[in-house]
């Protein structure tokens, strides 16, 4: 049996931010930028209802995050690939891009 060593991978820079958002669909960062490895996207804990992350033209039928949840590592190249809408006004999140 042969043991392999798996190395972190260093990177030199992250992007994060939160926002909020409500019934109308929208792109998580008002600036699009290169995502090096993922993104991940959470729904704020004191959120009310649910926040949808998915495609854009289609986040409704996307990955569903009740309050507090966060999405797997999404395997993107741009933030551009991303959208998120509510399922009511005012509902929060914050993301990473690694």
């Amino acid at each position: 049996m042969s043991v392999v060593s798996i190395a972190k991978e260093s990177i030199t820079e992250f992007h994060a931010g939160h926002g909020t958002i409500g019934t109308s669909e929208d792109k998580i960062s008002a600036v699009a930028f290169t995502v090096r490895k993922h993104l991940v996207i959470r729904a704020n804990k004191a959120n009310t209802d649910s926040v949808f992350v998915g495609t854009p033209g289609d986040a409704t039928n996307g990955y569903k995050l009740g309050a507090g949840d966060e999405t797997p590592p999404i395997y993107v190249d741009s933030t551009d690939k991303v959208a998120i809408v509510g399922g009511a006004a005012g509902q929060n999140f914050s993301w990473l891009s690694t």
